[in-house]
């Protein structure tokens, strides 16, 4: 009985829904993108890197990682515990919040607060450490928007001023954290417009207006104050983020500009409230193995079960079609419909009048404030079906598509991060330690890890240079790059040598002194290439192949006591499988060691193991003609053979061994290798 006449039912199933949407894979989440610079620089510059890493354009950010870090250190799973944590806080503040505007529509609210904390077009939550002050900058927003309305609501002088300077306090965090936030202070004005027109006594719409004004005008403190201090008071280092510099393009071409920012403007407004409801369910969903996919639609039916079980005790709406405003007759879905449409608007011009846009890939974070306005839109839209069950059946469509991206985007995420850890794990088995100085050239198996560069000099940084330093900016002693048409340019070159500071670090790129990093496909191992005689596989792309020679192997200490990577970012170790007898093999090679190069080899066969790659026979070959082991020459050949360019490369390192070889032998390998090779 108390759960039908209280709000604790919405609440707990909130709660509930939220739980088993966002936690099933979290807890496997390591880092990801940035995260890796964020962590990396912090551990070995300590808490206060933060402060530095953001005092160029949001300072707020600076403090508040600060914090986190002395909370949480390094370790990822209690940011995404306290990221989830705020996503139900925003959600549960989104309840009160349509609570207030539609007190008799109970069922409405929760269904607008379920979808706003199911909202898809937001896919960077697996990144909680990175995106933390925005999912608190979400709850904050919220959290102010509610305390403007009680205090609107109330009559009691002491309440109405405690509601204000919350209402104040709280508007001034969130746009400290989130700047581009400060469109939602629209939706807020026009929150309070609805609230108040609803006194029959304003009897036309500029009484309403007016009335509207006089009890929001204290709000109007937040955005001027916050705008004050960010043009007169702060001074702002980054372009990215600086007013003057973004608006100084509509002066200096007002047309061109005002054109830009109508197509990204409703680039933005489609990808906002339409396709993120539908795109990212096809996005993700498709993209994942049949046993994940199945587990998925466990996940989205056990919500969709919730979700059945929170009608029946809610009950319906008291008024679901009636009119609840008066001299403007409008509906509970128009009136949802116009504040979430405006809403919309509002949050997405200061987006795009810094020249950015909410897409649904790399910008989605933009859409996050104006999260609560696409919601409540879509919720409005559903209602405006006459047909109960149209409107049951579109809620729970989208419920099952939000959840069913949610879970994709997890796993999408985990296999991106897992990829990263296998490869590291991998380079740390061939390459003990590496010397300062050296700009590694990577190339990961698959285009969508690693082109941003992120995850890549962090990650070989933390592994070889894990020292702490009381240096700020932290001076990276390793550089890395993904290879592109520009990159391969300037390793082809061989004499660029350039510095670069970002927020709170440094690090030198030497174009002259690269390693190669390649795994040419997913189920190939990391191949760490000597230019004197680059190992190529088939499926090395051009760009591989052509800065293969200039991979200095010299850059790899051999004999050193070997680096082993930390689990809590790069997961406990893999099984010794075929890449790690195939690593190790290498590394003795690299050292001479024919003899531990053919045990290794002769350890993989009695295991049952063998490359998917075929190139990487090529190391146990060569290790196999310099001890003069005819037979494992004669059974690799038809490994080799199976592939024209791996013949080549075979004749060519057999016929330029350091060693010499007896004639037979040489014969052999003519006879295998070098006749089928031409």
């Amino acid at each position: 009985m108390i759960l039908k006449k209280k709000p604790l039912a919405e609440i707990l199933f909130l709660v509930f829904i939220s739980a088993v949407v966002y936690l099933p894979r979290i807890g496997s989440l390591t880092y990801f993108k940035d995260e890796w610079y964020f962590i990396y620089d912090a551990t070995i510059a300590g808490a206060d890197v933060f402060r530095a890493m953001f005092s160029i354009d949001r300072p707020a950010r600076g403090v508040f990682f600060e914090m986190y870090y002395l909370l949480f250190g390094p370790h990822a799973f209690p940011y995404h515990i306290a990221g989830f944590l705020w996503r139900v806080v925003a959600a549960v503040s989104a309840l009160w919040v349509f609570g207030i505007l539609w007190p008799r529509a109970r069922r409405f609210a929760f269904f607008a607060a379920l979808l706003f904390v199911l909202y898809p077009g937001y896919s960077w939550w697996i990144s909680a450490i990175e995106y933390q002050p925005h999912m608190a900058s979400l709850a904050l927003e919220v959290i102010s928007i509610g305390l403007t309305l009680k205090a609107v609501q109330v009559s009691s002088r002491a309440s109405k001023i405690v509601y204000m300077v919350g209402a104040v306090l709280s508007g001034w965090a969130y746009l400290a954290l989130v700047e581009y936030a400060i469109g939602m202070e629209g939706f807020r004005f026009l929150s309070v417009y609805m609230l108040v027109a609803r006194d029959e006594r304003l009897s036309t719409i500029r009484l309403k207006f007016l009335a509207a004004l006089r009890a929001w005008a204290w709000n109007f403190i937040i955005p001027l104050g916050f705008i004050f201090w960010r043009i007169f008071i702060f001074n702002n280092e980054r372009k990215a983020t600086d007013i003057g510099v973004q608006l100084s393009g509509l002066f200096s071409a007002p047309l061109q500009t005002a054109f830009g920012w109508f197509i990204q403007f409703f680039n933005s407004l489609v990808n906002l409230g339409a396709l993120a409801w539908v795109a990212q369910f096809s996005r993700f969903f498709f993209g994942m193995w049949s046993r994940d996919m199945l587990i998925a639609l466990m996940v989205a039916g056990l919500v969709l079960l919730m979700v059945i079980l929170a009608e029946k005790l809610m009950g319906s709406d008291e008024i679901p079609r009636e009119k609840v405003s008066h001299e403007n007759a409008g509906t509970l879905s128009g009136e949802a419909l116009l504040l979430g449409l405006s809403g919309m608007i509002m949050g997405i011009l200061p987006v795009v009048m810094a020249n950015r846009f909410i897409d649904l890939d790399g910008f989605s974070y933009y859409a996050l404030p104006a999260s609560l306005a696409a919601a409540l839109s879509l919720t409005g839209l559903i209602y405006a079906f006459v047909s109960p069950s149209v409107q049951r059946a579109a809620l729970y469509l989208s419920i099952a598509f939000a959840s069913l991206a949610h879970y994709g985007i997890s796993i999408n995420a985990l296999d991106e991060e897992h990829a990263i850890e296998r490869f590291w794990w991998q380079v740390s088995w061939r390459v003990p330690a590496l010397r300062p100085g050296t700009t590694l050239v990577i190339h990961y198996p698959s285009g969508n890890i690693g082109d941003d560069g992120f995850g890549v000099m962090e990650a070989a940084n933390m592994i070889y240079f894990p020292q702490p330093s009381a240096q700020i900016p932290v001076h990276y002693q390793i550089s890395a790059i993904t290879l592109n048409a520009g990159n391969l340019q300037d390793v082809l070159l061989g004499k660029l040598y350039r510095q670069s500071e970002y927020r709170s670090h440094s690090v030198d790129f030497d174009y002259g002194n690269v390693l190669v990093l390649s795994q040419p496909s997913s189920s190939s191992c990391v191949h760490v290439l000597d230019g004197q005689q680059p190992l190529i596989s088939v499926l090395d792309p051009a760009d591989v192949r052509l800065a293969a020679p200039s991979s200095k192997i010299e850059n790899v200490i051999a004999d050193s006591k070997p680096f082993v990577p930390q689990s809590l970012a790069f997961g406990r170790e893999p099984e010794h499988g075929w890449c790690y007898h195939y690593e190790k093999a290498e590394l003795a090679l690299q050292v001479k060691d024919w003899k531990q190069v053919v045990d290794l080899g002769e350890e993989a066969i009695r295991l049952g193991l063998h490359p998917e790659d075929q190139s990487e026979w090529l190391p146990f070959l060569q290790a196999y003609a310099l001890t003069g082991n005819t037979q494992r020459v004669k059974q690799t050949a038809p490994k080799i053979n199976m592939e024209r360019s791996l013949r080549l490369q075979a004749c060519d390192m057999l016929t330029a061994l350091e060693a010499p070889v007896t004639p037979e032998l040489q014969g052999l390998i003519a006879t295998l290798y070098c006749r089928n090779a031409e």
